[in-house]
Parts: structure tokens; sequence; C-alpha cells
């Protein structure tokens, strides 16, 4: 058979994109190459010149729910490929079967509109969803009638197994892991009934007897030339917030670490690829195989760098396997902390880290001349304002670099239930609107608009830490405008920009000016919002105006927090990423109390907690 395999678009509001080389489908396509059939891998993501802002004529009805609820932002993002070059590439393809994956939920709209264009473009073709979504929504799926079938979980074995069953003729209820309706000439019902949900297959319990991942149908160049690994499957932990024992369970399964390092060498020496992003979900969980990974790419001398973009635990990280990994290429690692109150990690399930446990493990990289840095969760169920604060309080206090991500209900995670169970969403939610960067629920303390001020809060002191404690000593000797402010913001914000990855920064600022409606603050064009999205045409269709007001947010936060005067922005002259001017906002003193009761309670905290330790360091020692 012909198999068109295909990753689909991504609407939304924000998402990190670029990353991901679509590694499930390359595994996918070569076990069905070794069946004897014909692939090919179409990655929307890759086509970021296709990259546009959603005009408002073609916003669906779940998306305009999406820009009703969101605090600030007025613009969907359509990431990926157009529908002109994704309908070319499926006619061209000819495919008997188009498979189709769906790893996040909040995205699953340009899943099933894909599901659609392929029923039109090749009626004859059968049409399956895998992927998390998939896994964990079958139900969802199956209300969608262009689709067939539903891939439960790992799909390279069941994925071979059902092709043979749609060429052959047999029923789907001899196959397992898969769901599909009854009724449609794939199973032998007399009469229609509810869909079947065939039982999980086992999962593949030895990793090296996959076929390696069809490399040859990748453009490395689209992914910066870096490439994703998957070492290991499965993670023994529980996190309240995961939901990746779903899809690959929680035994732990580990590739061999030759078989590792071989895939390493074959793409160095036969793609030119030197970056490789291993996206195992607990790569550290096997502490002498990673030692043995490592010691590997030392003999074989190859000059790679590695990086873990799902972070690790600090659980087992010693002194040796931080020189083991530094010295195999591991550069821009985070360990997971997700938050500084002990209580609410042994909640989360997260109770063998801790800030303390985290600080010695960033010592440990920094003693070999690597940074690590941390992350942490914000807007978790009933984490009020001051526990939102007190998180990255801790952190700029103890000098850990760190970014937040904000909370969202991950479908079927028990985070998910605990919401259900809080009334924070109910059955009836449409799952679209649980999109990470949406902020359309309160979290039982706080309103949506609450949550999306502190997010922005904490990103300005995870952005600009040095600075933010320069604000705090500065006020000690009396009062700061905002102009002063300002000023030491396009400073400390310069001095970071690196021009070889600007992307990494959402908000640099190039110069403050004092105007007559406040301060005009000039982004720097490599250093903003729609850099770091990676936007085409960021001046057509609905909100574009204001895309990058994300960005001002940052910026006013930031000057609040260093001069103690709450401050709102709006985005002014909006322009694309390619203009030498780069993105301007207006940041001026606020009105909104709500607001301005949020930044003043970071300013509050940061001061009290700065005395605190002061006093502590102070205190003579007693014996």
């Amino acid at each position: 058979m012909k198999v068109f395999l295909v990753k689909p678009p991504i609407r939304g509001c924000m998402v990190e994109i670029g990353r991901h080389v679509p590694i499930g489908l390359a595994y996918v396509s070569a076990a069905l190459r070794a069946a004897g059939h014909e692939t090919e891998i179409f990655d929307s993501l890759a086509y970021t010149e296709d990259n546009h802002v959603v005009p408002d004529a073609e916003l669906t009805a779940i998306e305009r729910a999406k820009l009703e609820r969101h605090p600030r932002w007025r613009h969907i993002m359509h990431w990926g490929a157009r529908t002109e070059r994704i309908e070319a590439a499926l006619a061209a393809s000819g495919a008997d079967v188009v498979g189709i994956s769906c790893m996040f939920t909040p995205y699953y709209e340009s899943a099933y509109e894909l599901a659609r264009m392929a029923k039109r473009i090749l009626p004859n073709a059968k049409v399956i969803l895998g992927g998390q979504h998939g896994t964990v929504a079958f139900p969802h799926v199956l209300d969608v009638p262009e689709i067939d079938a539903v891939m439960l979980g790992e799909a390279e074995v069941t994925t071979v197994a059902l092709l043979d069953a749609f060429g052959t003729g047999r029923p789907l209820t001899e196959l397992l892991g898969v769901a599909f309706r009854c009724g449609e000439g794939l199973c032998e019902c007399a009469t229609p009934g509810a869909p079947h949900i065939r039982p999980r297959a086992p999962f593949v319990a030895d990793l090296d007897s996959l076929a390696p991942p069809a490399a040859d149908q990748l453009d490395f160049e689209r992914y910066g030339n870096a490439v994703t690994l998957i070492t290991s499957r499965g993670c023994p932990f529980s996190c309240s917030f995961c939901t990746v024992h779903a899809t690959v369970g929680k035994q732990f399964r580990a590739r061999d670490p030759q078989r590792v390092v071989d895939e390493i060498e074959h793409y160095v020496n036969v793609y030119g690829v030197r970056r490789f992003l291993v996206e195992d979900d607990n790569f550290t969980f096997d502490i002498e195989r990673v030692h043995a990974i490592c010691q590997e790419i030392v003999r074989r001398q190859l000059d790679v760098r590695l990086s873990l973009p799902n972070g690790m635990t600090v659980v087992k990280l010693t002194e040796d396997l931080v020189e083991s990994m530094v010295s195999a290429g591991f550069d821009d690692l985070f360990l997971g902390l997700e938050t500084t109150d002990a209580a609410r990690l042994r909640k989360m399930r997260k109770g063998f880290t801790s800030l303390d446990k985290v600080s010695a493990g960033v010592a440990l990289f920094e003693k070999f001349g690597l940074t690590a840095s941390a992350v942490i969760i914000v807007g978790l169920p009933d984490q009020d304002l001051d526990a939102i604060v007190q998180d990255a309080v801790n952190l700029v206090l103890a000098g850990v670099e760190f970014w937040t991500n904000p909370f969202y209900p991950i479908y079927g995670s028990p985070d998910y239930q605990t919401c259900l169970a809080r009334g924070i969403v109910d059955p009836l939610t449409d799952p679209a609107l649980f999109d990470q960067f949406n902020f359309a629920f309160a979290n039982g303390v706080l309103a949506a608009d609450e949550l999306y001020t502190a997010w922005v809060g904490t990103l300005a002191m995870a952005l600009w830490p040095k600075y933010v404690l320069e604000g705090a000593e500065r006020r000690e000797q009396g009062p700061v405008s905002a102009a002063e402010a300002g000023a030491r913001l396009v400073e400390h914000s310069m001095a970071q920009l690196d021009p070889e990855s600007p992307e990494e920064l959402p908000a640099t600022v190039r110069a403050i000016r004092e105007t007559a409606d406040g301060l005009l603050a000039l982004g720097h064009p490599l250093g903003c919002v729609c850099v770091m999205q990676h936007v085409a045409d960021a001046d057509k269709g609905a909100g574009a105006d204001q895309f990058c007001r994300f960005a001002g947010d940052m910026i006013a936060a930031a000057i609040a927090l260093y001069s103690g005067q709450p401050q709102v922005s709006a985005q002014v002259g909006a322009q694309t990423a390619g203009d030498t001017e780069g993105c301007s906002f207006v940041v001026r003193p606020t009105p909104d109390e709500r607001i301005g009761r949020i930044q003043r309670r970071f300013v509050e905290l940061l001061d009290q907690n700065r005395r605190e330790a002061e006093l502590v360091t102070a205190e003579p020692a007693t014996i």
C-alpha cells in the first residue's frame, strides 16, 4: 500500500515550534517499509515559511471562543504548511492510507480538518489517527466520520497489523490497540452497535527490535540540522500533570547504549547532523546506561551537542554523572522543579525534588562550565497569588535560572480529573480550550486574567533576574521613576541578547524614550515574540497589529518590578521580524487595580524575602 504519514499544522495562541523532528512518524514509516509498504512523511510544521496570523473570516467557532476568553491576545496563529500546500501533497501521494499524528488535544481541530481534506481528495483512502490525543480521547476522535480508525498507544507494530487487515479485508476486531466505529465494514457485526475499543497491545519490550527511524525521508535543514532521538520509553514516576503513561507506559524500557551511539554516529556521518534532542521522558532513570552512552560518545570522539527538551530530574544526580554528560556534549539542560512548595510537590507526586536539590544540581553543572536551569508551573489548581510569586522569588534569590509555563489541564491526566472535581472544567468543555497559552479558565482561586498577569510577572523575573534584584536594592535608596527603570532595562536586556540564538529571548528592549503617552520601549528586531514564533506576514489578519503584545506585557511587568509602580503596555506600530526597527510598545502607569495589586505583590514579597535572607546571613554563628 501507499501510505502518507502526516503531521498537521497547529493553530492556537502561541506554541513552541521548530524543535521536533517527527520521530514518531519516522519510526512508523520504517516499520511499514520493512513490511513492504511504500511510505512518505509530510511534516506540516517544517514549513515555517507558511506561518501566518489567521484572518478573521477563517476563524472557527472554537477559535473565536478562545479569543473571547483570552485576557489579552487577539490573534490566532497558524503554524505550518498552508492548506494549499497540504492539498497538493495529498493529491500527489496517491495514498491508499493516510496516517495522521495528533499529539496535543488542544490542537485537534487541525488534525480533524486534515482528515476531512484527505477524504475529499482521496475518497477511497483509509484515514487513521494516532498519537497522544487519539490514545486518551478516542471517543472524541470517533465522532469524526472521515477518520476510519484510531491507533492506541505505541503504533509501530499495531499500524503494520492494521494495514494488513485493510489489505486482506480481515475484521479489525481481531486486532489489538485500535478503536473504530461499528457497522462501517471493519467488523462482522450483524447490526451496527457501539464503537469497538480493542484492548491495548503490549508495549514493545525490546526497543532495539524496532527498525531505525526513516531518516532518509526527513530534511534536516528544516529542523536547524538537529534530530530527535528516542533512547528509552516509559516513566516510572506518576506526576499528576502528565499523561505519558497512556502512550508509553510506566515501565522503563531502554535501548542498548551501543545502538544509541551507532544511530548518533550514523546521523553525523551520513547527514552531517551534530545536534541531538533526546526526547526521552526520563532519560536519566538508569544512571549506568547514561554513563555508558556518554562514555561511548567520548570514545568515538563524536563532536556532538545533545539536549533534553523534556528536562531531567534531580533523582540520582551526582557529580560523576554531570561530568560524564558534559564531556559527551550535553548542554541546554533544565531540571523539572514545577514549584518550590514542598507540600504541593508531594501532592503532585514529585516529592523526590525540591529547590535545594535543584540548586545543588545546577551548581554541579556550573562546576563543569555548563549552565542549567529550572522550570516551574504557574497557576496550578487552587494555587494562590502568593504561592505563584513565592516560587519565582525563591528561584531569583537562590540564583537559579528558570523559566515558567502556565498550567493547563492535560486531557486524561490526574490533574484534569482534579479540575473536573473542582468545577474548573466540566465534561462538556471543548478540549480545544485547554490550550496552554489560552488562559480560558480560572484555577479555583484566581480568575483567568489574574493568572495571565501573574504568569507574565514570573516571566519578567525569569528573563531579567539580575535586573529585578538591582531594582529591589535601588528602591531601598528612594523612589525610582519608570524612566530610570526603563533605562536600566535596556542595559540588562541588550547584554543578554545573543545574535546567534535571538529566538531564545521573546522580549529584548534596545531603547527607551519618554513621550507624552508614556515610555516608548523599542524592541530589538532580533529579540521579540514574532522572531521566537517564526512569524511570516505578521502584518496581515485579525489582531496582527497587537501580535507582540505579550512582549510588551513582559516589559511593563519588568519596569513595574524595578520601580515598584504598576505598569501596563500597548503595542504600537507592530512590524514583522524582518523590519529593522523592530516592534514598539508604550508603557504607562495602569489604573487597573487588579493588575496593580498583582504587580505590587511581586515587589512586596521580593523585598520581604530579601530582608529575611539578609537577616539570616547577618546572624552570628552559634555553637
